[in-house]
């Protein structure tokens, strides 16, 4: 009877323990990161050199193209992505290009403006070629009419629309031999700095200060280390991302052993999700303060060997630098882009990607 008793313990026992474990819960996933997934904000401007030639452009702005350091401070682009926490010491793993936007128009703005000034120059020219006519025959004809202070009047107004003339006709001809192909843009980050979850923003003051660490050198990895100023976080998140990958159901023996690595950690039609801050501060902005989203999709495309990975989470504007984990919660890629003229398919950089890039 003793023996039977152990027996069925026993296999209770097993069985218990062969027993796979349940994915944890997507909101208590949510509720694991969401403190380490921040808001990235970003003001900025480009300084065109074109020649000898400075001028400022913020694509964002009204104007876009200004002339004076005052006047492009006054009109900074802004921007916003996601980005989490991966070091205690105020890293932050994000998007290139969240912290390094980067605008191929800057050329084709600048010339437009340049040409608008150039028709502006070449209208005005003409006004004073006109004015210059006017006073020189009226000098002309009431020469004798006209006493001492009169025709002083009419020389000091006939050589000042004379000069005006000749200098606009000067800058209407150096704008002409500008080669704007040649031009370059150097951006300029005024402000850059990170919200947390939960926390109330009013303006970028509130934000705390960042500075760009590294930028990937290969374009085709969309990935930068940012750090706070102080090296260390204003609010501590409750979890900090790792590159650990755990699956509780792998065993040395099992055929799931080797499925869930860094090198290898997702599979097709496996179940992902994504917090970020889509639209950032539009859609982030509480009465409660700025709250991340958290969104779910599949993979959606045999990522083994892929540079990328494609999966049916839906993103928007701000969404860049959000991590995309599985079920268990590990990290499996960064956000970085979407299918044109779709929000159901997304591509996200690999986790043994952003491992090689921290660590390089």
């Amino acid at each position: 009877m003793i023996n039977k008793f152990l027996f069925f313990f026993i296999s209770i026992s097993l069985i218990s323990c062969n027993k796979e474990k349940v994915n944890d819960k997507p909101e208590d996933i949510f509720e694991k990161y969401r403190s380490s997934v921040v808001l990235i904000a970003i003001e900025y401007y480009y300084e065109v050199e074109t020649g000898n030639t400075i001028t400022y452009y913020s694509p964002s702005s009204e104007g876009k193209v200004f002339f004076s350091k005052k006047d492009i401070l006054d009109n900074l682009s802004f921007s916003t992505g996601t980005g989490f926490i991966i070091s205690e010491n105020g890293e932050v793993i994000t998007n290139n290009h969240v912290v390094n936007p980067q605008d191929d128009d800057f050329k084709h703005v600048v010339k437009n403006v340049y040409s608008e000034i150039k028709e502006k120059l070449f209208y005005d020219i003409q006004l004073y070629n006109d004015s210059l006519k006017q006073v020189r025959e009226g000098i002309e004809t009431y020469h004798e009419q006209l006493d001492f202070s009169e025709r002083e009047y009419l020389m000091k107004k006939y050589n000042y629309c004379r000069q005006e003339c000749t200098d606009l006709i000067s800058l209407h001809e150096n704008i002409e031999n500008i080669n704007f192909e040649n031009s370059t843009a150097r951006l300029v980050i005024n402000r850059l700095g990170i919200a947390f979850d939960d926390t109330h923003i009013t303006n970028f003051d509130d934000l705390q200060e960042c500075v760009v660490i590294k930028l990937s050198e290969d374009e085709n990895i969309d990935l930068a280390l940012i750090q706070t100023k102080s090296k260390v976080f204003n609010k501590a998140p409750s979890y900090i991302f790792n590159f650990d990958y755990i699956n509780p159901n792998d065993s040395e023996n099992s055929d799931n052993s080797n499925r869930n690595d860094v090198n290898n950690p997702i599979n097709i039609n496996d179940d992902v999700y994504m917090i970020g801050y889509n639209k950032g501060f539009l859609l982030a902005n509480t009465s409660q303060g700025i709250k991340s989203q958290f969104t779910s999709g599949k993979i959606s495309q045999d990522p083994k060997g892929q540079s990328k990975i494609l999966y049916t989470i839906p993103t928007l504007e701000g969404s860049s630098g959000s991590p995309i984990v599985d079920k268990w919660g590990n990290l499996v890629a960064v956000n970085y882009a979407k299918i044109s003229n779709s929000q159901n398919f997304s591509f996200g950089i690999p986790v043994k990607e952003v491992k090689t890039f921290y660590f390089k």
